[in-house]
Order: structure tokens, then C-alpha cells, then sequence
């Protein structure tokens, strides 16, 4: 089964970056430092955050309707 999804994750490959210098943390890791900051640092780093979450989801989208045209 793990290789089944190998190969669809392979079809269309992340077109997110990723940056072997950071680590990667969870969405909740993420969600609790935002919550460690102060009340402006917060609203800062939460709509950052989200744009970045909808960054991401577009990209995703993209390739994966790019890759349903290619078909």
C-alpha cells in the first residue's frame, strides 16, 4: 500500500519547496508558538500564516489541475 501512494505522490509532484534549513513542524507546533507570543505578535504571525496556508493550497491545486489537463 505505502507503495501505491509513493507512486501517485510521485505523479505529481510537490510543488512546494521545502527547505533543508529549517525543521518541520507540525501545523499544532506552529499554532502553539504563535500562541506563545505577544497579543500583536500573534495577529502577525496568524495572518501570515494563514496566507501561507492558502499560498500553499493554491500551488497544490494548481499542479494538480495542471496535471488532470495534461491527461
Amino acid at each position: 500500500m505505502q507503495l501505491e501512494y509513493e507512486n501517485t505522490y510521485n505523479t505529481f509532484n510537490n510543488p512546494i519547496p521545502r527547505s533543508g534549513l529549517f525543521t518541520t513542524p507540525s501545523l499544532e507546533e506552529i499554532q502553539t508558538s504563535i500562541s506563545n507570543l505577544s497579543a500583536k505578535e500573534q495577529a502577525t504571525a496568524s495572518m501570515v500564516f494563514m496566507f501561507t496556508l492558502n499560498a500553499c493550497n493554491k500551488l497544490v491545486q494548481e499542479e494538480i489541475l495542471n496535471r488532470m489537463g495534461d491527461q
